[in-house]
């Protein structure tokens, strides 16, 4: 009887940790996925978000908008963290890229991120005589995923998802921009 006890919460507290997760597997791919309530208008949050100069929009349609992610870094200070501890690849040297959605309903908008990518500095290890190079690029799935990509790593589950999402989420959200009045 203990176990099955045991097994229930064990079950069910990894599930109400997943529903409260910004982030999904789908297809072996991560994606991030928020919805804000605004009562802003299509137009206004495109505009605001192209402000911030980390994004551009590809695609229209009548209620979503498609765009990309450029030279993005992550917030570990926002998030709460220190340089210490922090996993290299979220630190200031990686920039990331990727691309998203926003899909509008009636007083909101929900934000979808997908092929999320890095660029950090690239690394080479000489030994022996023998070098290995890596240039830097590699995709989220590598850091967060499982190399059979079904889970999520236990690393990526603690510090390094909530700076991810604490930094997608503030990139995202059009309440926190003011919009600068030309007209004084």
């Amino acid at each position: 009887m203990k176990k099955i006890f045991l097994f229930f919460i064990i079950y069910f507290s990894i599930f109400t940790h997943a529903q409260e997760s910004a982030f999904v597997i789908s297809n072996k791919q991560v994606l991030w996925q928020r919805v804000y309530e605004s009562s802003k208008t299509i137009a206004e949050v495109k505009d605001i978000l192209l402000s911030t100069g980390k994004i551009k929009f590809t695609g229209e349609d009548t209620h979503i908008l498609n765009g990309e992610i450029s030279d993005f870094i992550m917030d570990f200070k926002g998030a709460g963290f220190t340089s210490m501890g922090t996993p290299i690849y979220l630190k200031n040297s990686s920039k990331f890229f990727g691309n998203f959605k926003i899909e509008f309903k009636e007083g909101k908008y929900r934000v979808t991120a997908t092929n999320i990518k890095l660029k950090g500095d690239s690394l080479s290890i000489f030994s022996g005589g023998i070098g290995f190079t890596s240039s830097g690029d590699d995709n989220l799935e590598s850091y967060a995923l499982t190399n059979d990509r079904e889970f999520f790593k236990s690393a990526f589950d603690g510090r390094a998802s909530r700076i991810v999402n604490y930094s997608f989420a503030q990139l995202f959200d059009v309440s926190k921009y003011s919009k600068h009045d030309d007209n004084w």
